[in-house]
């Protein structure tokens, strides 16, 4: 993810950068708080993150104090490390909390200089966003991992039209697992026993998967956020890519994910407290839908399967007959020709 920091830069702004970060309760706010995928313990005082992949944390103790990954955060921006094809500096690898952080605490560029984090912003500028479109794909009983149905993150490009939205990303959140045994899937994923991480894919890979080959309904549920509100998810989704959760097959599934990366848009979202036991995709979708002002358009796509069985469905007994017959071969001329 990031090398270590060498945080000798400026030593003094550092500690009054943690001396005022303390003074606003940085670590306390929820922007903070949804960015390190933190939640309250069930049985005990206090918070734990999600994320289980030790390079997402700048303290050895990240993943329960976010005060103290706070404060390491801070000082992991003084470092000196260079950008390559193989590392990143810390500024670039955490650039979702750099730019939140830098909102708050406004941050002097002749003290902590800015990272100019080439990878980042190819790969943003690749993606060319101007929006974001949350899929939700029907279930499919063949595959243990989507029988409840599947939700991914499509990002809209700027020049994007309806002949060419195919040619858009999508973020997907899943199992890290080429298990096909539906109980050994299921026994694993009850007990976190497989990695869970985002991968982004073009999204004419899913929709043939989906609607062509799994012959799956898909709904479009296109968002309406501001620019600034994209990049934040986006940036967030940076941060996320090399990490690791571990995937639960009934709560933290690739619903739940999906909407713990989107709600980081706005500091009001509020997509995954109600998920505290289960996260069903359809209902991951409603705690979307139920976001006053934020669904600004659906669009539904039917698969080839329910295209077919609904023009089936209009034909008469009949008609129904020379069609089964047309289909094993049966059919005569005649047939043939009335259809």
């Amino acid at each position: 993810h990031s090398c270590p920091a060498h945080a000798a830069g400026d030593p003094s702004y550092l500690s009054k950068l943690v001396a005022r970060a303390e003074q606003l309760h940085l670590a306390e706010r929820v922007e903070w708080l949804k960015l390190g995928h933190y939640v309250p313990n069930l049985l005990r005082p206090g918070v734990h993150s999600l994320v289980d992949s030790p390079n997402f944390f700048n303290a050895p103790n990240g993943k329960t104090d976010p005060s103290a990954e706070l404060a390491a955060t801070l000082a992991a921006f003084f470092s000196d490390v260079t950008e390559t094809n193989e590392r990143q500096n810390p500024q670039c690898a955490f650039i979702a909390r750099r730019a939140w952080l830098d909102e708050q605490l406004h941050f002097d560029p002749r003290r902590l200089p800015p990272q100019p984090c080439a990878r980042y912003r190819h790969w943003h500028d690749a993606l060319n966003p101007t929006g974001l479109t949350v899929i939700f794909a029907s279930a499919y009983l063949n595959s243990p991992g989507s029988m409840y149905g599947h939700t991914l993150l499509r990002v809209d490009a700027r020049d994007q039209t309806e002949r060419t939205r195919l040619l858009a990303y999508t973020i997907n959140f899943a199992a890290n697992t080429t298990e096909t045994n539906g109980i050994a899937f299921a026994i694993n994923g009850l007990f976190g026993g497989y990695p869970g991480t985002f991968s982004i894919l073009p999204y004419y890979v899913k929709v043939r998967e989906y609607s062509d080959m799994e012959n799956r309904d898909i709904w479009e549920y296109q968002l309406a956020l501001t620019p600034e509100q994209v990049d934040r998810v986006l940036r967030h989704a940076w941060e996320l890519g090399p990490t690791y959760f571990q995937y639960f097959f009934f709560d933290e599934n690739c619903s739940y994910q999906l909407n713990a990366l989107l709600q980081v848009a706005r500091p009001d979202l509020d997509l995954t407290d109600r998920f505290r036991w289960w996260a069903i995709p359809t209902d991951t979708v409603r705690a979307i839908t139920s976001q006053p002002g934020l669904v600004r358009r659906i669009v539904y796509r039917a698969s080839n399967a329910t295209v077919i069985r609904r023009r089936i469905a209009l034909l008469d007994p009949a008609e129904r007959s020379d069609v089964l017959n047309l289909s094993h071969g049966r059919a005569d001329a005649q047939a043939l020709a009335a259809l």
